[in-house]
């Protein structure tokens, strides 16, 4: 073999190993994968990707999911919250212009078997910060539930403001130190999320 033969084979060698090693390092297909597929950086990303893409998606041992979307595993494989998505604007009553006024959105369960605890948590968008309200629970595990939510009343016209509900579910009782207001849903302790899709709310003068 000449001098030549051989630099050449070298450099081939070498660049084989290159491309795999960067392949290696971003993913060049295999599994299913495209290469492209990027884990959520932030609970925020897995929360509009969840919305978005009618998805579940697991960000730092939590999972989010999409209204209507079964659980695959964890806690509650099967299970699934059904959040309404109405087609207009929820409309806010309150009896005086200084008093919170009040919204309801319904929701339902569906595939759960484990004993579990629900709660409700809104914002106005994924990135927060989420604020717990009152939900009235009529069946422990299945059946119908009803989200009130409790917004600020103002004076004025009024004002459409977006909305993202989130039902929070426990293992067995909820804990008792579960804050009322949270920068993240993760914040709660909660062992599994369901949001809704992006609402608006409309809150009368």
């Amino acid at each position: 073999m000449s001098v030549d033969m051989r630099a050449m084979r070298t450099e081939l060698i070498a660049a084989t190993v290159g491309v795999a090693i960067a392949c290696a390092i971003v993913g060049c297909g295999g599994s299913g994968s495209s290469g492209f597929d990027v884990s959520p950086l932030s609970e925020s990303q897995a929360i509009a990707r969840a919305i978005d893409n009618g998805e579940c998606n697991e960000f730092q041992h939590h999972m989010f999911c999409a209204s209507g979307v079964m659980a695959n595993d964890g806690d509650f494989p099967g299970a699934a919250v059904i959040i309404e998505n109405p087609n207009v604007p929820l409309e806010c009553r309150g009896e005086t212009a200084t008093a919170e006024c009040t919204a309801s959105l319904e929701f339902t369960t569906e595939g759960f078997t484990t004993p579990n605890t629900l709660l409700a948590a809104v914002s106005e968008s994924e990135h927060g910060p989420w604020q717990q309200v009152p939900l009235e629970v009529t069946d422990n595990l299945t059946g119908p539930r009803t989200v009130s939510i409790k917004v600020p009343a103002t004076q004025g016209s009024p004002k459409r403001k977006p909305l993202i509900a989130a039902v929070l579910v426990y293992v067995g009782l909820a804990p008792q130190s579960v804050p009322q207001t949270a920068a993240h849903l993760s914040d709660f302790g909660v062992d599994l999320v369901y949001v809704s899709a992006r609402l608006e709310i409309v809150i009368p003068r």
